[in-house]
């Protein structure tokens, strides 16, 4: 009996003691099991094991008796649809990386093999090698991550624009186009940045834009205001709010206004005309969405 088949069963709560023993004994229970607890996580819509059931289903009925060596990708062939209802991207590779990925207005927390924990934010990634994980505990990070890291030897953060090394703690760090910063929650951290190094003590942050390492002054909190649902900015240039609140809200925002001067405040990630609100009055500002459509909004400078 094929193993798709006895996933169906698996899934549809249907399988025998013997059919799980043989199912066990193969590594698509492992890479089910981990998707579906992955998926309990999700802050998107509801996880339906019925419809997975069902691609399943349809697989085995197109499937053929040829092996595809990469079978993680075999599996992202055969339920490709289930992507309306899992958003978050959950992939695991054949040379051993495991990329768990968000995309616009969702985030998700991830546990780590030595039980480190992240949490990314709103279109971002985060990619990590399980198998080479006691040799060396390294991940790779595209957008914004908040991290607390389990006691051990050195964890790095690798990011297109610095390196982050610690030994346990907590920060954040963000990593977007032109933009990285990495604030220090707990313990210390060293920031690697155009070949210089910093090290960051807790309420400290390390900012730099466009290339250019910006000064910043201390904080008080102890995690990122984006965990409690609400994105904060001291002296940020305000295009790069409006960026986030595209990601936070998956709108395209339109503007002819000056987004070079900075922006202190913050603005909720639930209720979207609050937020609309706290970036536009600041500057005495107006919006307004296009054509009835609550995907796109033209931000304008009050004439009047």
């Amino acid at each position: 009996m094929k193993n798709d088949n006895l996933l169906a069963k698996w899934l549809s709560g249907e399988i025998s003691e013997e059919e799980l023993k043989i199912l066990k004994r193969s590594e698509d229970l492992s890479l089910y099991e981990k998707i579906i607890a992955h998926a309990d996580k999700l802050e998107a819509p509801a996880f339906d094991r019925a419809t997975l059931l069902q691609k399943i289903q349809q697989q085995q009925s197109a499937s053929s008796s040829k092996v595809v060596p990469l079978r993680p990708w075999k599996w992202m062939a055969g339920v490709a649809a289930v992507a309306a209802v899992i958003l978050v991207s959950f992939l695991f590779l054949g040379n051993g990386d495991t990329v768990i990925s968000t995309a616009n207005a969702e985030k998700t927390d991830v546990v780590l093999p030595d039980k480190s924990e992240v949490t990314l934010n709103a279109s971002s990634s985060l990619t990590y090698n399980e198998k080479k994980w006691n040799k060396k505990r390294l991940v790779k990070l595209d957008g914004e991550g908040f991290f607390k890291v389990a006691e051990g030897n050195a964890f790095d953060v690798q990011a297109s624009l610095g390196t982050v090394s610690v030994l346990g703690t907590q920060f954040n760090v963000k990593n977007r186009k032109d933009y990285f910063e990495v604030s220090c929650y707990e313990g210390s951290i060293q920031v690697v940045y155009q070949k210089d190094t910093t090290r960051l003590a807790p309420g400290n942050t390390f900012r730099a834009l466009g290339g250019e390492v910006v000064q910043t002054g201390g904080f008080a909190d102890n995690v990122p205001s984006w965990i409690r649902n609400e994105s904060s900015f001291k002296s940020v240039p305000y295009r790069e709010v409006l960026k986030e609140f595209e990601r936070q809200y998956n709108v395209k925002i339109r503007t002819d206004t000056e987004t070079n001067r900075h922006f202190t405040g913050s603005f909720s990630n639930r209720d979207i005309e609050t937020a609309l609100k706290s970036i536009t009055l600041p500057f005495r500002l107006k919006y307004e969405f296009t054509d009835g459509k609550k995907d796109e909004i033209i931000i304008y400078a009050d004439k009047d």
